[in-house]
């Protein structure tokens, strides 16, 4: 299916315009039912309409979510890379170059880049310098108690559960996504067929093409309409700045 040409929002306005004031003016609705367009079959058309709407709807809705969890998720990185490098650095200091203990930590390596890594390695220095009782005591004299410990480590966790709930956001936007596009081509394909045939039922009666937003062949919707004119005023506009620049 070639990609339709106007927007969502216009496809939409347009299909809803055009069924409802085919149900509700009489004259319209009485020359469509000689073509098969009943009563029945444009409430049938209103339906995929309210389906392509709602999905479209849904689509807006769960995008912003997966773009605010992505922003939790960043926010929750940045505080839990943060908290390992505090403590990170503090062990260093404070076991100087006591490989053993600084192994026992994972500081022998620099901190990973990779985020699932990172969580994994930031888990075991955390809890690693709350099990290992000579690290634990030696660390409480630098202000890092059991208590202070575990709340860190909660960022960990915290960086965890947000790209887990990102993951979930971004999954549930991609559906919507793929449920917007099978809805609103279902509905493309509706309105192909009532366009045909409304151009049929109603061609001696043009005001009534007009009144369900069906334009004549080859003639411009309004949008279209600004943008040309647009367009010219900014080549005239670009025509006289070259002529001046050219006079100077």
């Amino acid at each position: 299916m070639a990609k339709p040409k106007q927007s969502i929002s216009e496809r939409l306005s347009f299909a809803n315009v055009a069924i409802s004031n085919a149900l509700s003016d009489a004259q319209i609705g009485k020359l469509l039912a000689e073509y098969g367009y009943n009563t029945q079959k444009l409430n049938e058309g209103k339906g995929v309409f309210t389906a392509a709407d709602s999905a479209v709807k849904r689509q807006i809705a769960l995008y912003g979510a997966q773009k605010e969890a992505s922003k939790k998720a960043d926010d929750a990185e940045k505080s839990a890379r943060s908290a390992y490098q505090s403590l990170s650095q503090v062990a260093k200091a404070a076991f100087g170059k006591d490989k053993a203990k600084l192994g026992v930590l994972g500081l022998d390596k620099a901190m990973p880049n990779p985020v699932p890594l990172f969580i994994t390695m930031s888990t075991a220095l955390f809890d690693n310098a709350m099990q290992t009782k000579e690290i634990a005591d030696v660390l409480k004299n630098y202000g890092y108690t059991a208590e202070r410990l575990t709340t860190e480590r909660k960022k960990i966790e915290q960086l965890e559960s947000a790209r887990a709930a990102y993951e979930s956001a971004k999954g549930a936007a991609q559906q919507a996504t793929a449920e917007q596009k099978k809805a609103m081509e279902a509905l493309d394909a509706w309105m192909s067929g009532f366009v045909k045939v409304a151009r049929v039922a109603l061609k001696e009666q043009p005001q009534l093409l007009e009144k369900l937003g069906i334009l004549k062949r080859g003639e411009k919707t309004p949008a279209q309409r600004q943008a040309s004119a647009r367009a010219v005023q900014t080549k005239k506009a670009n025509r006289e700045k070259t002529e001046t620049e050219k006079k100077e």
